[in-house]
């Protein structure tokens, strides 16, 4: 069952890696939060690890999904429900579910948590502390403040095409792709599993060199969709916007006109281009460690001082950008500090 939530196994490859660090991570805390983008594979990760983690050895086991969480009070009756313990009164409380948990050996996976961030680790931290027995997977586009966490990365070019190949055989080909053509392809999507997918069903209709058109141009690669998603990932442009939802005001802002940098930019370069007095230096600074911190920017390398922002985000910040009525300005602003550095 627990399986079913994710993509299946072809949504899996370049995957043994980190599927055997959370487990270890698993192994030395309890409680894990796996965070990540949106479509990086967070769910079909952690759904992938719990079906192999099953076999006897847990008294219970349970999913939750949190993006339709009616009030952050019915958690404890949605967690208990889901494994198998309940009898909770309607708004029970944490420490009745831990009550009727007790030491048992369980394993439970809370997804899409967030949107509850804060709340959520601190109800999961005060549940794994109270019962011996359980172990929890959480998945989070924020990361959140727990025992164990694992950052998902996206998939380097190779195992993007590799992923692209699999996943486009689900499916009629027009014209099968060249591998030469899908590293193309998928050099614009980001590692994003994801993307990939969504890429890769466009096969069934194009042909693969169609296909690259259709990435290589923000105003068609964010409305691209296949059958069989969830609502909020149907396309690139829902995906974002969940997470563009989860910003702050300055996040979005800065999001919005870092997309003006041709190549990697640093927090100086942010701050000599995007502050002002609508995102002021201090505003701006704790703005770039939440953009980092949601990856919509990623770093050039591990801990380096430059990042540079995917295809697909930047698509989605141009157009927020042009819809703010700033794009001129910022576009020119960028222009002169490209000269002056010249």
């Amino acid at each position: 069952m627990l399986r079913e939530r994710g993509h299946g196994p072809a949504g899996l490859i370049g995957r043994d890696g980190a599927l055997s660090e959370v487990a270890e991570v698993l192994r030395a805390e309890r409680l894990v939060t796996v965070s990540g983008p949106g479509g990086v594979g967070k769910t079909a990760l952690v759904a992938e690890l719990a079906h192999r983690l099953l076999p006897g050895q847990w008294e219970a086991v349970g999913w939750v999904d949190l993006v339709r969480l009616d009030g952050l009070e019915l958690l404890p009756q949605r967690l208990a429900r889901a494994l198998g313990r309940g009898g909770l009164p309607a708004r029970g409380t944490s420490e009745a579910l831990a009550d009727a948990l007790g030491g048992a050996p369980a394993l439970l996976v809370v997804d899409t948590c967030e949107y509850v961030a804060d709340a959520c680790a601190e109800i999961l931290t005060g549940l794994v502390a109270a019962c011996p027995g359980l172990h929890v997977l959480a998945t989070s586009r924020t990361p959140m403040d727990t025992s164990g966490h694992y950052r998902l990365r996206p998939l380097p070019l190779e195992e993007a095409a590799r992923l692209f190949e699999a996943s486009g055989r689900r499916w009629d080909f027009v014209d099968v792709p060249t591998a030469k053509t899908a590293e193309h392809i998928c050099a614009f999507l980001d590692g994003l599993p994801l993307a990939v997918h969504i890429a890769a069903g466009q096969l069934a209709h194009h042909s693969p060199n169609e296909v690259l058109s259709l990435v290589s141009r923000a105003d068609t690669l964010l409305d691209l969709t296949i059958p069989g998603l969830p609502a909020r990932q149907r396309t690139l442009r829902e995906s974002l916007l969940s997470t563009h939802q989860l910003c702050t005001r300055e996040e979005q802002l800065l999001w919005a006109r870092c997309t003006v940098f041709p190549g990697p930019f640093g927090l100086r370069d942010a701050l000599e281009v995007c502050a002002d007095d609508r995102l002021p230096p201090e505003a701006l600074v704790a703005a770039f460690a939440g953009l980092g911190r949601r990856a919509l920017i990623l770093p050039q390398e591990p801990h380096g001082a430059t990042y540079r922002m995917p295809w697909s985000t930047r698509a989605h910040g141009r157009q927020w950008l042009n819809q703010l009525g700033e794009e001129r300005e910022f576009l020119q602003r960028c222009l002169t500090w490209l000269l002056r550095d010249s």
